[in-house]
C-alpha cells in the first residue's frame, strides 16, 4: 500500500483560518523534500531549479491539516545568492520551520537564515531535524545539543526539535502532530489593512493576458476590484484569481494569490513593484528606520555606507546614514536609495553589505519622505522618538494598535485635521475602519469632527484632536486680542488671519462659528469685526461716537456724507473713519452706498415701509419712494439697491418686489 503521509492536501473547501509557514536554511539540508511530504507538491517548478535541484524563487504549496485549518507553506531558498529571495518569503510569516540536515549540522546560511527571521519579525518556529537516516543516534544528539546553543537569546531560544527523515518516514507522524498542535496555539491576526501585494513574479497566459503573483501584506481584494501598480501609476481590474493554485473569488493577508489584470498586458509590472488599491501608495527613496544590527560583525556598519535595501519583493541598492550611536544593539538611521520603490510605515526590512556580501542589519520603517531632500538630523530624531514613545509596548495588528495609528497621524502628522479620505490614505486603513474608530474618539471627546451635527461621515469630512482644535482656537483668540489691544484694530481680515495661521478651510470656518458663537467677532463679509473694540477707545473717542451716532438719528434721510463730517464734529478724518469702521461693524449705522449712510433705526424704518407698500400694492415704484421717506433720489435709490443685494426685493425695471424668501433676510 502506498504511503499517504497526513497534511497531503486533497481539497480547499474554502477554510476560514490559513495560516502561512515558511521553511528555512541551508541549501540540499532538506526543505523542499519536507514540504512535498507534506503537501505532495514540488516547489521546484522552474526548469533551471529541477535542473540544479536547487529552489531559487520562492515555491508555494498549500497544505490542508483536517478541520478548518489550512497552511500555506513558503519554501525559501537556501543559497546565499538568493537570500533576497527569502526575505520576500519571509515577511508575514505566522510559524518558521527552520531545517537543519543532520548529517552537515549547522551551516552558514542555516545562522543567516535565522538571523533574517528575528530582523523580520517572525516570533515562531520549530526545527526539523533532517536526514537522520543517513547518521547515527549519538549524532542526532550532537547536533541537536550544538542547535540549542544556536538557538539561545533567539525567538527560537524554546523551538522543540523534532528529527525526521523523508526518505524512511521515522519521526514524521511525532512532526506532523507537532506542527498541527504548534498551528492552533497560534492566533491568526487579521490585519485590517487595505489590500498591499509586493509582486513576486509576473507572467502571462493565452487567452488571459497578464498574472501577477504574490503574498498580500495586508488587507483582502476580490475579483472585480480596480488596482493599481505602483511606482508605474498603472490602474487595472481583476478579471480572475487563483489562491494557492486554486481558484477564488477573494484572497487577502498572508496568502498566495494569483491575479490575473489583462489590463497591465502592454505593460506588464515587475517584482519589486507593489499592487493596491488606487491612489493610496507613493514611491520614495528615502526612508526613516529602526534596525538591529547583528553582533560580531567584523566591521561595524558604517555612516554613509553603500548597502543593499531589501523590502517586501523590492531591493535597492543606496547609501545608510546613521543618526545616532549603536545602543543595545539598535539605532535608528535613514537610508537614502538610488532609485523609488514603494513600501509603508511599519514595514520590515533588511540591510546587506555589498562587500563582503552579508546581512548586517534589520528592522522597521518608521517613516518616509516622499520630497528628495533628507530632514534635518536634529528634527527627524525627535519625529522618530517620538514615534517609538508613542507606540512602546503596542501590537500595531491589535485594536489598540490600529486606533493609535490614527490617533498618531492626528497628533503629529495632520495637527491642523485631516479629512476622513486623507486619514484612510495616511494609516493605509480602509475608510470603513476609519469611521468606525473616529466615531469611538469622538464618543471619547479625543476627536471633534469639523462638521457638527453629522453622523454620516463622508469621505471629505475633517476631523482633529480635540486638544490640538482647543490650541488653536486658542491662537486665534490670542491674535485677536493682540489686533484689539496692541494694534487698536476694530477688525481683521479673514484671509490675512487664516492664511498667516495656513488653516485648512473646514478648521478655519469651524473655528470662524465658535468665535461668533461666544460673541466675540462678527462676520462681515471678508472681515471679522472684534466685538471688544469698544474698549480701545479712549473717554474723547467715546464721546465722539455718541456724537456721530446722534447726527445719523437726527438727520434720517437727509444724513451727511462721510467726508462732511470732519468739520461738522472738528476732528480728523482718519479718527472720523476709523470710528465709522466700529460703528459699521456694530451695525448702529449702515454704509449703503460710497456716500450714503443710515442710522440702524431709519434703515428698518424704510425697510418696514418697502414691505408694506408692496404687500398692499403688489409693487413699489422707485420714482414714488423718495415721497414716500421725503428725501431725494439719491437716498430713494441707494436704499432700494441696498435691499436688492440683501435679496429683501428684486428689481424690474423701475419696480420692486418682495424676493420669495425676503423674511430670511431682514433687519
Amino acid at each position: 500500500m502506498k504511503f499517504r503521509p497526513p497534511g497531503l492536501l486533497e481539497k480547499e473547501n474554502n477554510p476560514d483560518l490559513i495560516m502561512m509557514i515558511c521553511t528555512a536554511g541551508h541549501v540540499d539540508h532538506g526543505k523542499t523534500a519536507l514540504v512535498k511530504l507534506l503537501t505532495g507538491c514540488n516547489t521546484d517548478r522552474l526548469k533551471e531549479e529541477q535542473e540544479r535541484g536547487m529552489t531559487i524563487e520562492l515555491g508555494f504549496a498549500p497544505c490542508f491539516l483536517g478541520g478548518n485549518l489550512y497552511c500555506g507553506i513558503v519554501d525559501v531558498p537556501g543559497h546565499e545568492k538568493f537570500i533576497k529571495n527569502m526575505v520576500a518569503g519571509v515577511s508575514g510569516i505566522d510559524l518558521a520551520i527552520l531545517i537543519i540536515a543532520a548529517d552537515d549540522g549547522i551551516m552558514p546560511q542555516t545562522i543567516e537564515h535565522l538571523q533574517i527571521m528575528e530582523l523580520l519579525g517572525v516570533r515562531s518556529g520549530i526545527v526539523a531535524l533532517t536526514k537522520i537516516d543517513l547518521v547515527t543516534k549519538e549524532r542526532i544528539n550532537e547536533v541537536s545539543q550544538g542547535i540549542q546553543n544556536l538557538l539561545k537569546d533567539t525567538f527560537m531560544e524554546n523551538a522543540p526539535i523534532c528529527p525526521v527523515s523523508s526518505v524512511t518516514f521515522d519521526g514524521y507522524f511525532e512532526f506532523y502532530e507537532l506542527l498541527v498542535n504548534k498551528i492552533k496555539s497560534l492566533s491568526k491576526k487579521t490585519f485590517p489593512g487595505i489590500f498591499r501585494m509586493p509582486i513576486g513574479t509576473v507572467f502571462s497566459r493565452k487567452g488571459f493576458g497578464t498574472v501577477v503573483t504574490g503574498i498580500p501584506v495586508s488587507g483582502t481584494i476580490e475579483i472585480g476590484a480596480q488596482v493599481e501598480v505602483i511606482p508605474s501609476n498603472q490602474i487595472g481590474k481583476i478579471k480572475g484569481m487563483q489562491r494557492f493554485g486554486r481558484d477564488a473569488a477573494y484572497g487577502g493577508i498572508g496568502q498566495c494569490l494569483a491575479l490575473n489584470i489583462p489590463d497591465f498586458s502592454r505593460k506588464p509590472p515587475v517584482r519589486g513593484q507593489v499592487i493596491s488599491l488606487p491612489d493610496y501608495l507613493k514611491s520614495a527613496t528615502i526612508f526613516h528606520i529602526h534596525i538591529k544590527v547583528l553582533p560580531d560583525l567584523e566591521k561595524p556598519l558604517q555612516n554613509a555606507e553603500q548597502i543593499k535595501f531589501h523590502t517586501g519583493t523590492a531591493e535597492e541598492s543606496g547609501k545608510i546614514y546613521l543618526l545616532e550611536e549603536l545602543s543595545d544593539k539598535s539605532l535608528l538611521a535613514t537610508v537614502v536609495l538610488h532609485n523609488p520603490i514603494t513600501t509603508a510605515i511599519n514595514d520590515r526590512l533588511i540591510i546587506r553589505r555589498l562587500s563582503p556580501n552579508e546581512t548586517v542589519a534589520g528592522g522597521e520603517i518608521l517613516d518616509i519622505t516622499y520630497e528628495n531632500i533628507r530632514p534635518r538630523k536634529i528634527e527627524i530624531i525627535k519625529q522618530l522618538k517620538n514615534y517609538l514613545e508613542f507606540f512602546k509596548g503596542i501590537d500595531l495588528t491589535s485594536n489598540e494598535g490600529i486606533i493609535k495609528k490614527i490617533e498618531y497621524l492626528l497628533t503629529y502628522k495632520k495637527k491642523s485635521g485631516a479629512s476622513l479620505i486623507d486619514i484612510s490614505k495616511g494609516t493605509l486603513l480602509p475608510m470603513d475602519t476609519v469611521k468606525n474608530i473616529l466615531m469611538k474618539l469622538i464618543e471619547t471627546k479625543k476627536v471633534i469632527s469639523l462638521s457638527e451635527g453629522s453622523t454620516s461621515f463622508q469621505q471629505n469630512d475633517y476631523f482633529i484632536m480635540l486638544d490640538d482644535y482647543n490650541y488653536w482656537l486658542s491662537v486665534v483668540k490670542s491674535q485677536l486680542e493682540k489686533a484689539t489691544k496692541e494694534e487698536k484694530a476694530l477688525s481683521v481680515t479673514v484671509s490675512d488671519l487664516s492664511k498667516e495661521l495656513n488653516f485648512p478651510s473646514p478648521l478655519w470656518e469651524r473655528i470662524q462659528k465658535d468665535l461668533e458663537r461666544e460673541n466675540l467677532v462678527i462676520a462681515r463679509g471678508g472681515k471679522l469685526a472684534l466685538k471688544g473694540a469698544i474698549e480701545v477707545f479712549n473717554e474723547s473717542e467715546r464721546k465722539l461716537l455718541e456724537k456721530l451716532i446722534k447726527i445719523y438719528e437726527d438727520t434720517g434721510f437727509e444724513s451727511p456724507r462721510p467726508d462732511e463730517l470732519s468739520d461738522i464734529l472738528k476732528a480728523s478724518q482718519s479718527e472720523i473713519n476709523r470710528l465709522l469702521e466700529y460703528l459699521f461693524n456694530e451695525k448702529k449705522l449702515i454704509q449703503l452706498s460710497k456716500n450714503v449712510i443710515l442710522s440702524h433705526k431709519h434703515l428698518v424704518q424704510a425697510q418696514n415701509l418697502v414691505i408694506k407698500t408692496i404687500s398692499e400694492k403688489g409693487v413699489l415704484d422707485s420714482g414714488d419712494f423718495k415721497h414716500m421717506i421725503n428725501s431725494t433720489r439719491k437716498y430713494a435709490l441707494a436704499i432700494l439697491d441696498y435691499f436688492d443685494s440683501q435679496r429683501i426685493t428684486i428689481r424690474i425695471n423701475n419696480h420692486r418686489k418682495l424676493t420669495p424668501d425676503y423674511q430670511r433676510y431682514l433687519f
